[in-house]
């Protein structure tokens, strides 16, 4: 296993600005800038959004497309 000195983090500071540390799925410890960190989470964000509604789909939870922009219309006057 990889001992990160404060050397090393202080080098990735400077070069990325805002870092994070963490552990990934397999457990390796990961060090990436502020930007990346937050595009992964957005992304990860989106795609549990996205397979929520799949599933409300298959359940026939889902509505017309025609009757979502018409709440959507009346919701934001558009």
């Amino acid at each position: 296993m990889k001992q990160f000195n404060i050397q090393e983090i202080k080098t990735a500071v400077d070069q990325y600005g805002e870092i994070v540390i963490s552990k990934n799925s397999k457990n390796n410890v990961v060090v990436m800038s502020m930007e990346e960190y937050n595009k992964n989470t957005l992304k990860k964000e989106i795609i549990g959004v996205v397979k929520k509604s799949e599933e409300e789909i298959e359940r026939g939870e889902g509505i017309e497309s025609d009757k979502a922009f018409e709440e959507l219309r009346q919701k934001y006057g558009y």
